[in-house]
């Protein structure tokens, strides 16, 4: 039957168009040998292949492709083709008549495809309702409606189906793939779209049956059931029932009201726009958020960073659950409209009007797109994966480091492209066994899209950016591996304290099964790919090795690629070797994978491609993994085999220039990573003697060139780039440099570089300080590489250990009269160059900050060291120059010190970068959320983390800020005006921004913190604070400050600085391994794993939480008792000093101190009773505990009063459980039998352990305490409430109405244990005291009745038996609560409320007489 629709009349028929789209070109007598008889690769010969399983997804899937595509028996009469067109040919009926015989040969092979039985709505009752009222003209009116507005169905009016006239003339087909938005949500999760993952209950079902009924009911008729049903049923069933269901369309209505206005207005803007708009108005609006919001944002992800990962990884796991129904079209933009009305089986060419894509495709739909028998399907769904990985990166880079998308921004259907990435690198989506299966198609085109999503998906390009500035950076260290890691769980014997060692998400000896025995028969079978699969799910680019890629890899350079396709299989190998020391070792192990890549390197040497450049990365990457990499590619010659274009000489600027723009840029980047490539060969101690050479042959490159020709070309930036790599090589060479004073000769076998090449490189390095405007960003990072070359050349000149230098070489004085010549400083009161580098660093990009902070630093050393070496002199000349010489200005200055001249202008550096430091610790402490694998589990370019997290170059920033700032406050004298609070302050900030690669910029902190003019200042906080808490201590001593600087120096360095050691492998080995320390010489690239920076938020709390540190490397034997003590009593000085210092920071100065929850603090004063109580047996240390505990507790009280003022509920502030530990209840009982076994009452002790009695602190925690104090036998030991920490209401207000802490209270009193707590006045008789009779006479109507029945029978019942409770029970029956007016002075309550609490306790005895009994008798009592 043809179509009405002219659109389709034109073409051809349905059937038509079917048969084309799946025509196969076979003979008649080769249709029936070809079903399922291709025998490829790895498909097993015996026996016949079983025919193909019918699929019902949206293409054609095979178990493997050389099952062939898929036939379902043609129809009855349907051999033969009716054309609509009566101008076709003859020859084309015969030949379509010619395929139709030979589909119908082939179909009685085939089985017809089963489809699913839809067990709810039929839409099929749409297509009649349609056509009769497209064939009712005259009935219909202007806008046609299904039924009348007088008569409108209830049901019709929820679905919201309205049809225009042009509607009417649609074909079923297309509308049912109407835009379903705007259904409500609870319809939407009917049988009109549902998920083959979700169950269907049976209400749903019946829902969508009466449905469907009434769509196919005419109005009349409807009404005429509705008369019936009310006929038959009472009014009062027929008002029950219309309240009910008026009351869930309302709740329905209302649950997706927001949605339903935020979908409706991003159609009506995708209409007007387009869908290729709307994603970026998404990204525009993610992007807009205000300063305010990521500040506030960043407070709530700072605070909650110490608390447990349950809440935010529930949160999270529903974020990513919702990225399942999310669809994408090719450019990954999301897709809107809901298409869910189609089936996935039947979106083809005529149901979706010409555009199968439209609808777009879900991850798991485009995953399992890549099964498919089409090539180009295959290709098409791993360029949409590729494309979506792409604009998740894209989006999670434009966030802020340490933002989330809050919940507010989620129901404004921003999309969550962290989660989107989470989900896509997930177990689930199987992405990575989908893409090392893609790896082996035989289509040259599916291999490519999947090469280029495998470097999507490993962030190959954003991870090379970050390093390719990172390595600019002369001070930075070493390199990072990117393999994901998480903290290893918190220990007791560390105080529980986070910020453990990092340890990786997969096993690194799971990367190669079976390695060692390959060829074993038994362990050949246990490799299976489930293993694989579950690896890949802890750790995507391990998966990919373990599942073989290295040999593929190899492979598809041996077939001589095209250069896309080489270009990103290298970069792939990048990534692979940057992962981790082991996935490195794998592609140096693979047989012929590196000798493949350097003979693809030589075998066309007369053009530069870019995977040229790549592969000289990959050698120079490999060669900082292990120094014997280094060392065999020497051997084997491949470092002269890749870097003989560095030793091609360029005569001039000019004809460096004739090569064109393209060709010099990309001899730019070969260059910049071959000279990387030779620096870390110097690192090394290797090829050290290759600079004679190679000097003569880019000498053009270390002299300033004519800046107006290289703007003019746009090559300014890769001129510099050579320039900068050059100075940071020669560098590394000041490091091979013998002593300059000294006599000693050096070894033949060790390779050195000479003193006579410096006074050349100094003169070509000055040149460039008068060469004019050094202000761009390429420039910038020329001069500080020649600062930094400087710098390590007079470190070389004048060693640490030296008191004088007999003579000074001539190169020295002259780098400082050059400094001083060129304005770098403002010793001669004009405007320097120093001036603009902070005005860069505050205005500019982030990589111009960078690289302004490098020339800080970089002019910061050379300029103490020039003053250090001329003072030296001034000690070992003895000679004075003749006065008939006259001194310039600028000698004048160099002689007086550099650094005293301009010490102004160094202090408001200081000042500036203080102020940096004090807002970037914050955002480096908001990354570290959640636990195993960070957000996602972890791929280069951070993890996954929002905004790069580590791997930004926010957060480099950062730690270039922290440098810089240790670094002037070590170089810069001190005066007796000094700030130390500031100073203190910010070396707090700077070592929480301190990364892995930082360890220095701890110690240097650590160096600062712990001087003697430091902790004396600190003691002056401390007795301010003492005046005000009225607690009075000893004086300490010169003495006392060194002992506490040396303790606490080698604690915290001990503590945070060491790495882990590892286990022998050998069975009997008595002697620990210990891992390979920053300083060796067998790796220039660094771990994140085996250590623990970046330090956690509260780890000055250490010295009081540490009682052994069993799995530090520096530690054989346990400590001690008593140097633990020692180290807690200076810990204890070291926590108040700063606690007071950080109470007199002046307003706006954000603490980190401050910032560290009250429930650690608490916390580490708890554990340092553990060990016993030589802590408070100790008179100074016993004031300061004492001091931090009244301290401690006015804060809780503010808090109290900050949250009362906030909320009406009572919020738990102290969650030890929650921040702390699951099990921290075990932790309070271990305390508490501590307390009953040593402390014979002492009030501070009790006073800690009252505090887990606190309103405030979580339910479970009181519990556990309170359990713990009842069978210690220990409540009477409490102190009395007055003496408690923080104020009396904190304890006794919210009113307790837990039931299980309200029968420990009775069973405590029934038992006996609070007799003598009564007698003593302990605050657990005074609790117990307080929340029964609050619970049991209570001010209010919402009372659990038969919990308060139950408890005061046992009150009674207890009274009754035991004469000696009489008094408390007289206690109990009148308790009044104290006025805060005046909370010593406790009134009697009135006649009334007594005789009311009378009456309550006889409606507790329920008619029991014998309790009866004992209510009059307390009345008697009373009265």
């Amino acid at each position: 039957m043809e179509k009405k629709n002219p659109k389709i009349h034109s073409t051809k028929t349905k059937s038509e168009r079917i048969y084309r789209a799946n025509r196969v070109q076979l003979a008649e007598e080769n249709g029936l040998s070809l079903v399922g008889g291709i025998i490829e690769k790895g498909i097993s010969q015996l026996g016949p292949t079983p025919p193909p399983q019918p699929s019902l997804l949206p293409f054609p899937v095979a178990r493997h492709r050389s099952h062939g595509p898929h036939w379902s028996p043609l129809p009855v009469g349907s051999q033969k083709v009716v054309h609509s067109d009566h101008n076709e040919t003859e020859e084309d009926d015969e030949e379509e008549e010619e395929d139709a015989n030979v589909y119908k040969v082939a179909s009685t092979f085939a089985n017809p495809l089963q489809k699913k039985i839809k067990k709810g709505l039929d839409f099929s009752c749409w297509k009649h309702l349609i056509s009769d009222a497209a064939r009712d003209d005259s009935s219909m009116p202007t806008r046609a409606k299904l039924v009348n507005d007088e008569k409108r169905n209830p049901s019709m009016d929820i679905i919201g189906l309205e049809l225009s006239d042009t509607d009417a003339n649609k074909d079923f087909d297309e509308v049912e793939m109407a835009d379903t938005t705007t259904l409500p949500e609870g319809f939407k999760n009917n049988s009109y779209n549902r998920s083959p993952h979700r169950p269907v209950s049976l209400e749903t079902e019946i829902d969508a049956e009466n449905r469907a009924r009434l769509l196919n009911m005419m109005p009349d008729e409807i009404a005429e059931a509705q008369s019936e049903l009310m006929d038959k049923m009472s009014p009062a069933l027929l008002n029950m029932l219309k309240r009910r269901g008026q009351d869930k369309f309302k709740r329905i209505k209302a649950h997706a009201a927001e949605q339903d206005v935020t979908i409706t207005e991003d159609k009506l803007i995708q209409n007007e726009k387009g869908p290729s708009q709307i994603d970026s108005d998404i990204s525009n609006r993610e992007a807009k958020v205000t300063s305010k919001e990521t500040l506030e944002g960043l407070d709530i992800m700072v605070q909650n960073s110490g608390m447990s990962s349950g809440s935010l990884w529930n949160s999270w796991s529903e974020r990513v659950e919702a990225v399942r129904d999310l669809r994408f079209s090719l450019d990954g933009t999301i897709v809107l409209a809901n298409f869910a009305a189609i089936a996935e089986n039947e979106r083809d060419f005529i149901r979706t009007d010409g555009d199968p894509g439209a609808a777009g495709y879900t991850i798991k739909e485009a995953v399992a797109l890549t099964r498919s028998v089409i090539s180009g399907q295959r290709a098409f769904a791993l360029r949409l994966l590729a494309t979506v990985v792409d604009k998740a990166l894209h989006n999670i880079q434009q966030n802020k480091v340490g933002s989330t998308l809050r919940s507010e921004n989620i129901a404004k259907r921003q999309v969550d492209w962290e989660a989107v990435w989470a989900f896509v690198l997930g177990p689930e989506s199987e992405l990575v066994l989908t893409l090392r299966m893609c790896l082996d198609d035989n289509h040259d085109s599916v291999v490519i899209e999947c090469v280029k999503a495998i470097q999507s998906v490993l962030n190959c390009d954003l991870n090379e950016d970050f390093f390719h500035i990172s390595e600019k950076i002369a001070f930075n260290g070493k390199a990072m591996h990117t393999a994901p890691v998480f903290r290893t769980k918190p220990e007791i014997d560390l105080g529980l304290l986070l910020g453990g060692f990092w340890k990786y998400s997969a096993k690194s000896s799971n990367l190669l099964p079976n390695s060692e025995s390959v060829l074993d028969d038994e362990t050949e079978g246990s490799h299976t790919i489930k293993d694989d699969i579950v690896f890949a799910g802890q750790d995507f680019t391990a998966g990919l090795v373990r599942m073989g890629i290295l040999p593929r890899l190899r492979y598809i350079l041996e077939t001589s690629p095209s250069n896309t396709l080489e270009e990103c299989t290298i970069s792939i190998l990048v990534a692979i070797a940057r992962h981790s020391p082991e996935c490195a070792n794998a592609v140096m192990k693979c047989p012929r994978l590196v000798q493949t890549i350097v003979q693809r390197f030589t075998t066309n040497q007369l053009e530069i491609h870019p995977s040229m450049i790549k592969s000289v990365c990959l050698l120079k990457v490999l060669a900082q993994s292990d120094k014997k990499n280094c060392a065999e590619f020497l051997k084997n010659d491949y470092f002269k085999a890749v870097t003989w274009q560095l030793y091609q000489f360029s005569p001039s600027l000019d004809s460096w220039l004739k090569f064109g723009t393209e060709k010099c840029k990309l001899s730019s980047s070969l260059m910049v990573e071959q000279l990387r490539l030779w620096r870390v060969c110097i690192q090394y101690g290797y090829c050290i003697t290759c600079f004679p050479d190679l000097f003569s042959a880019l000498c053009l490159w270390l002299t300033p060139p004519t800046f107006e020709k290289l703007i003019e070309k746009n090559l300014l930036s890769e001129f510099s780039s050579i320039s900068t790599e050059f100075y940071l090589a020669i560098q590394a060479l000041c490091s091979t440099l013998p002593d300059f004073y000294s006599q000693e000769t050096v070894s033949d076998n060790e390779e050195t570089w000479s003193w006579s090449y410096v006074g050349p490189m100094v003169d070509l390095g000055v040149k460039w300080f008068s060469s004019g405007n050094l202000s761009l960003t390429p420039l910038l990072w020329v001069f500080s590489a020649i600062m930094h070359f400087f710098s390590s050349l007079l470190v070389k000149v004048c060693p640490e250990d030296t008191m004088h230098v007999p003579w000074l070489p001539e190169f020295i004085p002259k780098i400082g009269l050059e400094i001083i010549r060129n304005g770098v400083l403002s010793c001669k009161g004009d405007r320097s160059f120093i001036e603009y580098l902070c005005c860069l660093r505050q205005q500019s990009e982030c990589e111009t900050s960078v690289a302004s902070v490098c020339c800080l630093h970089g002019l910061t050393q050379v300029v103490y060291y020039l003053d250090n070496l001329i003072k030296l002199a001034k000690v070992g000349i003895q000679t004075l120059p003749s006065h008939d010489h006259k001194s310039t200005k600028e000698e004048e200055i160099l002689e007086h010190g550099i650094m005293k001249l301009s010490l102004s202008e160094f202090q408001h550096v200081l000042d500036i970068f203080m102020k940096f430091v004090e807002s970037e610790w914050q955002i480096v402490q908001s990354i570290e959320t959640f636990g195993r694998g960070g957000p996602s589990p972890g791929l280069g370019y951070g993890w996954g983390a929002s905004g790069g997290g580590f791997w930004s170059l926010a957060v480099l920033l950062a730690q270039m800020d922290a440098c810089l700032l240790v670094h002037l406050l070590k170089v810069i004298p001190k005066s007796e005006d000094t700030a130390y609070v500031q100073i203190v302050n910010s070396v707090l900030g700077s070592c929480l921004s301190a990364g892995p690669k930082d360890k220095v910029i701890i110690e240097k902190s650590l160096d600062i913190l712990f001087q003697v003019p430091v902790l004396k200042y600190l003691d002056h906080c401390i007795k301010l604070t003492r005046e005000k808490t009225e607690v009075f201590g000893s004086e300490y001593k010169e003495e006392d400050y060194l002992f506490f600087c040396n303790t606490l120096s080698s604690h915290f360095k001990n503590r945070w600085l060491c790495t882990k050691k590892r286990k022998s492998k050998t069975k009997n080995a008595s002697v620990h391994l210990e891992t390979i320390h920053e300083d060796s010489d067998f790796s220039n690239m660094l771990e994140w794993a085996h250590q623990r920076l970046p330090l956690p938020m509260h780890w000055f709390l250490s010295p009081l939480s540490t009682i052994y540190d069993k799995k530090s490397a520096h530690q054989r034997n346990p400590p001690n008792t008593s140097e633990v003590l020692e180290v807690i009593k200076c810990g204890l000085f070291f926590l108040l000093g700063i606690e007071a210092m950080s109470s007199i920071l002046p307003v706006g100065v954000q603490s980190p101190v401050k910032r560290v929850s009250l429930v650690w603090k608490l916390h580490s004063l708890s554990v340092t009773l553990l060990i016993g109580m030589g802590v408070l047996e100790d008179e100074k240390s016993r004031v300061i505990f004492e001091t931090l505990q009244k301290i401690y507790g006015q804060l809780l009280v503010l808090e109290n009063l900050n949250r009362s003022a906030k909320t009406k509920d009572s919020m738990e502030i102290l969650k030890f459980s929650s921040d702390v530990h699951d099990g921290y209840s075990t932790f309070v009982e271990t305390l508490v039998e501590q307390y009953a076994a040593e402390s014979y009452g002492d009030l501070l002790y009790g006073r800690q352990v009252a505090v887990y009695l606190h309103r405030s602190v979580e339910t479970s925690v009181r519990l556990a305490t309170w359990n713990a104090l009842f069978n210690a036998r220990a409540l009477e030991l409490l102190p009395p409430l007055d003496k408690c920490l923080a104020n009396d209401e904190g304890y006794l207000e919210p009113m307790e109405d837990n039931e299980d802490i309200l029968d420990a209270y009775v069973k405590s009193w029934v038992s006996g244990a609070l007799d003598k707590a009564a007698t003593r006045g302990s605050v657990a008789y005074t609790l117990a005291l307080h929340h029964l009779s609050s619970f049991i006479f209570p001010g209010h109507a919402n009372i659990k009745l038969s919990l308060r029945n139950r408890l005061a029978k046992s009150l009674l019942r207890d009274f009754s038996q035991k004469e000696q409770h009489k008094g408390m029970m007289l206690n109990f029956i009148q308790y009044q609560k104290a006025s805060k007016s005046a909370p010593s002075e406790r009134s009697s309550p009135s006649k009334s409320m007594m005789y009311e609490r009378f009456e309550i306790l006889k409606e507790t005895c329920d008619g029991n007489s014998t309790l009866l009994i004992q209510v009059e008798k307390l009345r008697s009592l009373v009265n």
